[in-house]
């Protein structure tokens, strides 16, 4: 790894993004306890990682992040950035409490809305190099896979949390 060859577009549009998005998280009302807030912010960056370890890099190697086709330093700022995204996605659903074939909409719409934002950071900054065979298209599949997880994977730590929490633990309605 390496630091980046231009400091430009690319790496400014992460940096904003990513101020707004944990600016975002902080200035929210807590809803969750910090322990399942800590989970939810992990998940959506060890998914991010687990999927471009193997989608980015050899063998499969569909498409290069930032400016080189391998990985430099500042490519953790965009790891980071998933966090931030997951923990609203999960914040939103659990304030909105879909159920049924809501749920479906919900993450059909936050697919919808990933995609929207890979691809201005892709046509106007460059994050991304697609020229390697990835389209959006995937990306959206990508999307409905892992946020259909992480619904499932909310609903799996709210029941752990509040079966074990201790009597004086925080209360996660």
């Amino acid at each position: 790894m390496r630091l980046p060859v231009h400091f430009d577009g690319n790496e400014w549009f992460s940096i904003i993004s990513l101020l707004i998005m944990f600016a975002l998280v902080l200035i929210l009302p807590r809803r969750f306890p910090t322990i399942v807030s800590f989970v939810f912010l992990v998940i959506g960056s060890g998914t991010a990682l687990f999927v471009d370890f193997h989608l980015g890099l050899p063998p499969v190697d569909m498409y290069d992040v930032n400016d080189l086709p391998m990985y430099e330093w500042f490519d953790l700022v965009n790891f980071l950035l998933y966090s931030p995204f997951a923990y609203m996605f999960l914040y939103l659903f659990d304030w909105w409490k879909p159920k049924g074939i809501r749920i479906t909409w919900y993450v059909l719409a936050w697919s919808l809305a990933g995609v929207a934002y890979e691809w201005v950071s892709v046509t106007f900054f460059h994050l991304y190099n697609y020229g390697k065979g990835w389209q959006f298209g995937y990306s959206f599949v990508f999307y409905l896979t892992s946020q259909a997880f992480t619904v499932w994977f909310y609903y799996m730590v709210k029941h752990c949390y509040n079966r074990t929490k201790n009597r004086s633990g925080p209360e996660w309605a």
